[in-house]
């Protein structure tokens, strides 16, 4: 069933987050009733000035009760994307589980919609993408933290409307991890890893959101798996160029040995503690050294009647534009 109640009402895990936010946005253009949980900690600037219903509840710590009571729908897109591999199992996996808890103890059949990642079943090949079908490999504990969370939601299929929804690599206005990247174009230089070409499939934000929105409306999507991202798989130099162009300046291309690359990665984090938001850390860097990130997502495109708005170019136009507005480049 799609949620039809008179006043809909979804939780938002997350919300104060890059994609968390976005959804947030989309629900209310949608004129759904939106609750966010936030901690005590959590940063609000996404969230000021928004009709949304704020509960202070923290995944890991139980006291959920009150943030799902009387909601039609849950996206949960609240975790942890660095951190030891504890920290990520309790974040992702522990706090998946007690989300999932809470509202099967409501004696509802809410629709969730789980926010997780490539990253939990590993990437495509130069000659095939992955497919949703596929053995899951990650190649990462953030991978297997999300792969983990991904098998207690599908455990809850007999009491919960659940749909898993996997971005690939989001980027859009509020975006803090590729930012750097930004900084780096403007100053006339870029680094790419590897000698060989690699392959990547992006996703502005705002079409992650509206995925996360058709998730919840579209009876098609209960019990399924998707990938999410533009279809167009773009090598390291188109986006290096788009990103340029975006920009309105040329910058020089410098490639790296993946080792090289990885190296960086390792005393970044040691010097950093791979914690800061925007830091190449291990993960990203052996990330960076896959061939291809790719993945088929002709099942999203037709089940959930999504289609990206952003392309490469206009989403890194759309991107530059909100930095600069924002005075981050």
């Amino acid at each position: 069933k799609a949620i039809v109640a008179e006043e809909p009402k979804v939780l938002v895990t997350g919300g104060t987050g890059l994609v968390g936010s976005h959804v947030v946005d989309a629900l209310l253009e949608a004129r759904l009733t939106v609750r966010c949980t936030v901690r005590a900690t959590s940063k609000l600037r996404w969230l000021d000035g928004k009709a949304v219903e704020l509960v202070e509840a923290d995944l890991t710590g139980g006291e959920l009760g009150k943030a799902v009571s009387g909601v039609d729908g849950v996206v949960h897109c609240a975790g942890l994307t660095r951190g030891s591999r504890r920290e990520l199992m309790a974040a992702n996996h522990e706090g998946t589980r007690a989300l999932l808890a809470a509202c099967g103890e409501t004696g509802q059949r809410v629709r969730f919609v789980f926010c997780s990642s490539q990253a939990a079943v590993g990437p495509g090949r130069p000659d095939r993408p992955r497919e949703v079908t596929d053995p899951p490999a990650p190649v990462s504990d953030y991978g297997r933290s999300k792969l983990a969370a991904e098998e207690e939601v599908l455990g809850y299929s007999d009491r919960l409307e659940v749909s898993i929804l996997r971005p690939v690599a989001v980027y859009g206005p509020r975006d803090e991890d590729t930012l750097p990247y930004f900084k780096m174009a403007s100053r006339g230089f870029l680094v790419a890893p590897g000698l060989r070409e690699r392959l990547v499939q992006l996703v502005h934000v705002r079409d992650v959101a509206h995925a996360m929105l058709k998730a919840l409306q579209r009876a098609e999507a209960v019990g399924r798996t998707y990938f999410v991202a533009h279809p167009e798989v773009v090598s390291w130099r188109r986006m290096t160029a788009a990103m340029t162009q975006a920009l309105g300046r040329r910058a020089v291309t410098v490639r790296l040995p993946s080792a090289l690359v990885g190296a960086a990665g390792t005393i970044s984090e040691l010097i950093g503690g791979g914690r800061r938001t925007g830091q190449l850390d291990r993960r990203r860097a052996r990330d960076m050294a896959v061939r291809a990130w790719t993945c088929d997502v002709d099942r999203t495109i037709q089940e959930l009647d999504w289609s990206p708005a952003y392309d490469i170019e206009e989403g890194f136009r759309d991107s530059a534009e909100w930095y600069r507005k924002e005075g981050w480049l």
